[in-house]
């Protein structure tokens, strides 16, 4: 009988390295294809960004244009937490059918409904939700079925990726207003071409027996969108409903059944620690760019296009910090790498706030330096979602962490909106910076790093929870 049952154990241990191996290798075929939907998807809103205005002036609704930049970002906000969770539950193939097929709806809608506003901004918040599905099913791909040196690697692409196509939106700009805008809807048309690979490598791997627990995705999913839509639409009485359906969720995650947020998920210290460090890491990411663009205005009073080409160039640092982050954490670790990363937005932003009349070159130098920190912690943190999460529950925790680096940006960008705005915050410099514009961006730039002090304060603190190997069971 116990060689029977030895014999049995062996072949299922077989069975199931086989799987985890075909998995692995389909996993490193179908990313590229996900990598490319993502950025047609990504590319889509850093060029509407740009010409929502131009959009809305033309169709006779310039009051309402910034609707066309706004809706799509709650869409986002939404989504990501939303489809990260969903790849617990539902294939990776099937999810990435339906973001496709969103993406082409969404584009052919708007090339077609070019003439009427409201089908523009129906069909930007589709393109936004289907382009994002590529992003969501490659973070949990490489979360689950690669090596720790292949995802670091990948999580480094996927980071390049995404400000690869912040900068060909930021240079692009003159060129996007130059031509017809209806036609920027026909670009993730190209996806189509890519449906073939993704059939034939994306693994088609689900849950078995798991029930979705639809009840209490729907209520997260309420959450995540009335905090988006208060960060862009704020008012008090989103703040009461909001409070509200925070309790209730927090009593169906005590009391529930079998809430797709166990109490031992939110309960997850090593796993919140990573989640506090992303949320202060993140806490100014939206604001790099407008604060440029004062500095340029204000105290330099150089033209759009000159700031945009130093942004471009800013942008580029990171899309080639993103490229080798995965080897720098092979190399050095979570932990050095996180640290370098703080350090270097604590000089970024210093630096700017004592340099802040040195010349706007010297600012985009040191503005290299800061993005560069931000965009190096990415890797690691999201590299610790899986030491500190079961493989099974990596979906949730990579659309949770999306959630908290959106929101955080939101609410940074906020606090800087609200800074910026207030005369008396420029009343006074520091370190021979004169009163006055100067004196406002540079106190900012100090807020900012003392921001990034405290995430390497957050890091030096919980650094022992991002373990180097993830839990079995949870």
């Amino acid at each position: 009988m116990s060689e029977t049952a030895e014999t049995s154990n062996s072949t299922a241990a077989i069975a199931e390295n086989t799987e985890a191996d075909e998995n692995r290798a389909r996993t490193k075929r179908a990313l590229p294809a996900l990598l490319t939907i993502f950025l047609l998807g990504t590319l889509m809103i850093q060029a509407f960004n740009l010409v929502f205005q131009n959009v809305g002036d033309s169709l006779g609704m310039s009051a309402n244009a910034s609707l066309i930049s706004t809706l799509p970002g709650i869409v986002l906000g939404v989504v990501c937490m939303l489809y990260g969770t969903l790849c617990d539950y539902i294939s990776p193939r099937k999810m990435t059918l339906f973001g496709v097929g969103a993406l082409i709806i969404g584009s052919l809608l708007g090339f077609f409904g070019a003439s009427n506003f409201w089908a523009v901004v129906l069909a930007r918040m589709i393109q936004t939700a289907g382009g994002q599905v590529a992003g969501s099913v490659f973070l949990v791909m490489a979360m689950k079925y690669l090596s720790d040196k292949e995802r670091a690697f990948y999580l480094g692409v996927f980071n390049a990726v995404y400000y690869a196509s912040s900068a060909v939106g930021i240079f692009a700009g003159g060129l996007i207003t130059s031509i017809d805008w209806k036609y920027l809807f026909l670009v993730p048309l190209i996806s189509v071409l890519l449906i073939p690979q993704v059939l034939k490598n994306t693994p088609d791997t689900s849950v078995k027996g798991e029930r979705i627990d639809a009840f209490g995705i729907a209520l997260f999913a309420l959450i995540a969108g009335f905090v988006a839509i208060y960060f862009s639409f704020p008012a008090a009485w989103m703040l009461a409903v909001l409070a509200i359906l925070i309790a209730v969720f927090a009593v169906y995650v005590w009391k529930g059944s079998n809430p797709f947020l166990s109490r031992k998920f939110v309960t997850n210290g090593a796993y919140m620690s990573v989640l506090l460090a992303l949320f202060v890491f993140y806490f100014f990411n939206f604001a790099c760019v407008p604060i440029y663009n004062v500095i340029g205005d204000q105290i330099y009073q150089i033209s759009l296009k000159q700031v945009s080409i130093c942004l471009t160039i800013v942008y580029l640092v990171a899309t080639l910090v993103g490229c080798v982050s995965g080897s720098i954490l092979s190399t050095i670790g979570r932990l050095p790498m996180l640290v370098l990363s703080a350090a270097l937005m604590i000089v970024g932003s210093i630096g700017s706030a004592i340099f802040i009349s040195s010349g706007f070159w010297t600012l985009t130098a040191l503005a290299c330096v800061f993005i560069a920190g931000i965009t190096m912690s990415y890797t690691p943190l999201y590299d610790s979602f899986s030491a500190t999460l079961p493989v099974d529950q990596n979906g949730r925790g990579i659309g949770i962490g999306d959630l908290m680096m959106n929101t955080s940006a939101s609410i940074g960008m906020a606090v800087y909106s609200g800074l910026m705005s207030n005369q008396s915050f420029g009343s006074r410099g520091f370190l021979g910076v004169e009163p006055g514009a100067p004196a406002q961006a540079a106190n900012m730039f100090w807020v900012m790093g003392l921001t990034a002090a405290l995430a390497l304060v957050i890091v030096l603190i919980f650094h022992r929870n991002m373990s180097s190997k993830a839990p079995k069971n949870q």
